[in-house]
């Protein structure tokens, strides 16, 4: 998850980001529902959950926001002044620090969920499971974090000989490309 200001577009207000891999057309309502809870409990008149953006992860802007996360995460927060921010033209973008301080990868049990819940969208909207898997590399090292548990002996072999593994045995029936570009998204064919 990552959460940030935005200032820019074509109304020029500010909007709060708040970007999660959790987020989709089958939970939205129900984290919007949740944002106008935390208002009410907050109480606080300047705060305005119509400015509240939530997105997924695969979202040009988080995309940058991730990137700069990585990048300068000892300085954040971090306010950044005009410039184009994953696609769009902006005045401000002011970061903000994670609940531990700073941004952390996600576990390998969520790239996991990632994956299955994509893949389920996948098949939605094409009416048949994908055949192969882009999967971004940073994506396969934290898939890599999984156990036996999640992965079964595919666990071990990835344990012994790394990522490349999943290239060679494929994953969920799917083969799997690892695209070894850190602003790659996950996708499927």
């Amino acid at each position: 998850m990552v959460a940030f200001w935005i200032k820019g577009g074509e109304d020029r207000r500010w909007s709060f980001y708040v970007a999660s891999n959790r987020f989709d057309e089958r939970n939205l309502h129900a984290a919007y529902r949740e944002v106008l809870r935390i208002r009410k409990e907050m109480n606080d008149p300047y705060f305005e959950p119509f400015q509240v953006r939530l997105v997924g992860l695969t979202e040009p802007m988080v995309k940058a926001a991730l990137k700069v996360y990585t990048k300068y995460s000892a300085k954040i927060p971090l306010h950044i002044r005009g410039q184009d921010f994953g696609g769009i033209d902006v005045e401000d973008v002011y970061l903000l620090k994670g609940p531990t301080g700073e941004y952390s990868m996600p576990s390998g049990r969520e790239v996991l969920h990632e994956i299955i819940d994509q893949e389920a969208t996948f098949f939605q909207q094409h009416g048949n499971s994908p055949r192969k898997m882009k999967l971004p590399v940073l994506m396969a090292y934290d898939l890599a974090k999984c156990g036996r548990e999640d992965l079964g002996d595919l666990s071990g072999r990835v344990f012994m000989d790394g990522i490349t593994v999943f290239e060679k045995e494929g994953f969920h029936g799917m083969n799997v490309e690892i695209i070894r570009d850190r602003n790659a998204a996950l996708e499927f064919e």
